[in-house]
Order: structure tokens, then C-alpha cells, then sequence
């Protein structure tokens, strides 16, 4: 078995130092008589033991360290958890109200006149040409009284004015007529600005027209007509208006009116209301149901 270079230069060195010890003994004795003579025997015994340390310190197995371990990887960083963006949520209508006959997207704006504040909140009138005339709600209906002949009476829903390119809009109203005898007009308006509007009227007899009136030159220009057989107007009724980008369609009791469609660009975005006009007949008394503005 061959000896580590440690042990070869620890063997050197014992050896050194005996031999050192050896002279030191042969110096030390030096004024001994020449019948002592050195101890000879004492540093044979004293090799022989050195000599069979290091035969047995070479005879003992290497130690070898403990290997380090090979998988030095740290354990992965424990991530925070990510928080799922959160949307705003979309507030749409729970449903389409019952009432409402025209269902074809989603509805904007609805009153039955139920509520408190469904009214007085969001709305503004006036009358063409100025004058004293009634308006309030009771029982669930919104309650009109023109006392004028030749007059008429607007409610404007003022909190959405539909911008330009955005202004495609279909509006409803349920009506009832409370004398049947006077002569009257019942309309629906889209596209209210401060330039003039479109208005769909229909007359107590049957007749039905396509209006766009100049706010400031305060001229009704007459740009479609027609007439429903047979309307009985005295029971209630619904009247529908959809402004589609140039597109304007007349609607009875959820019906598309024959021929009350026509095409026209003069006015591109405003508000929506409905209006009740006395014609030749004084003291016009009329009920709304219902006002809804739906997309087309």
C-alpha cells in the first residue's frame, strides 16, 4: 500500500527528530567513561516503535468525506397569487317591461308612472305657442290637458340626448284618449335638438303623419302621410317612432304602417318625448300609459 505524501513527510520528520535526540544522548554522554558508551538499545527500541506506529497509521483505510449533495436546487419561490381582473359590470334592463311591444334590443329608458320621481326627474315641458296648459301624474298615467285649439303640448325626456352617430333610438308610448269628442293629435319625437326635431302624429280619426319641425323658424314641414281604417281611437292605443340612422318608420299597436317609412338626413342626434296637440277643438285631455326608448 502506497503512503500519502503527508505520511512520507511525517515519517521524515520522526526520523529527524530521533536522530536529533540520538546525537543529543551521544553528546550528553560524552563525559561518561568509555566503559558506559551510549544506550544503543534504548533508541533501537525507540525506532522500532515509530517504525510500527507508522506501519499501522498506514495500514488504516483513507478517509473519504461525505459527498455534498448534487441536487443544490432551491426550491421554487412560492408565487403570490394573482387577482382576476375584475370588469365592471355592464348594467343592463332585467327584462324588457311587459308593456313595451317593440322587443327587438335592449330597452334605454321605461316609465309606467308608477314611481316616485319617474316624472318630476329627468323630464321638461313646454307648449307651441305659449300658453297655460296642465301636466301631473296620478294613478299610474301621465295626465295632459291642452286648452288651446290649435296648440300643442311637448314632454321632452331631457337626461339622454342621443349623440351624433349614436342616435339610433325606437320610442313608445301607450295613450288613451279621455274625450272623445274633440279632434286631436297624438305624437311621438326623436332627435329633439336645439335646431328642431321629428315628429310622428297620429290624428284622432285615422290619419298619420311625418313631421320635421324648424325650432327656429318654428315651421312643421310635412314629409310623409297616410291613414289607419278603422282605428277606434277611443280605446288605448300604442304609437311607435325609429329613428335609424336616415331611416324613419312609423309603428300602430306594434305594427309597421303601410307606407310610414321614408329616408331623410336633416337631423342626426337629440332627445326623445311626446307631444299632444288640440286641433280645431279646445280642452284636450289625454292619458299616457307608458314612455320607453329602446335600441332598434
Amino acid at each position: 500500500m502506497k503512503l500519502h505524501a503527508s505520511r512520507y513527510y511525517l515519517l521524515y520528520v520522526l526520523t529527524l527528530v530521533l536522530l536529533v535526540q540520538l546525537a543529543c544522548s551521544l553528546g550528553g554522554n560524552a563525559m561518561n567513561t568509555p566503559e558506559e558508551g551510549p544506550d544503543l538499545a534504548a533508541t533501537e527500541a525507540a525506532l522500532q516503535e515509530t517504525q510500527a506506529a507508522l506501519e499501522e497509521q498506514a495500514n488504516q483505510p483513507e478517509l473519504t468525506p461525505e459527498p455534498l449533495p448534487t441536487d443544490t436546487s432551491l426550491p421554487p419561490p412560492t408565487e403570490a397569487p394573482t387577482e382576476e381582473p375584475t370588469e365592471e359590470p355592464v348594467v343592463k334592463p332585467s327584462s324588457t317591461p311587459e308593456d313595451l311591444i317593440f322587443t327587438s334590443g335592449d330597452v334605454i329608458y321605461f316609465t309606467d308612472f308608477e314611481g316616485s320621481g319617474d316624472w318630476e326627474d329627468g323630464w321638461s315641458h313646454f307648449s307651441i305657442p305659449e300658453m297655460d296648459y296642465t301636466v301631473y301624474k296620478a294613478n299610474g298615467y301621465m295626465h295632459v290637458e291642452v286648452p288651446d285649439q290649435y296648440s300643442a303640448v311637448y314632454l321632452i325626456y331631457d337626461d339622454i340626448y342621443f349623440e351624433l352617430d349614436n342616435a339610433d333610438v325606437y320610442v313608445e308610448a301607450k295613450f288613451q284618449n279621455m274625450n272623445s269628442k274633440n279632434i286631436k293629435i297624438i305624437s311621438l319625437v326623436c332627435r329633439a335638438s336645439d335646431q328642431g326635431w321629428y315628429e310622428f302624429s297620429l290624428l284622432s280619426g285615422g290619419l298619420w303623419y311625418i313631421w320635421k319641425y324648424f325650432l327656429s323658424t318654428d315651421d312643421y314641414v310635412l314629409i310623409e302621410e297616410g291613414e289607419i281604417p278603422n282605428p277606434n281611437y277611443d280605446s288605448p292605443h300604442t304609437i311607435g317612432a325609429e329613428c335609424l340612422d336616415d331611416q324613419l318608420d312609423f309603428y300602430f299597436d306594434g305594427e309597421s304602417l303601410h307606407d310610414g317609412s321614408i329616408t331623410d338626413t336633416q337631423f342626426r342626434e337629440g332627445r326623445t318625448g311626446i307631444s299632444v296637440y288640440a286641433d280645431d277643438w279646445a280642452n284636450v285631455i289625454v292619458e299616457f300609459d307608458y314612455f320607453g326608448i329602446a335600441v332598434p
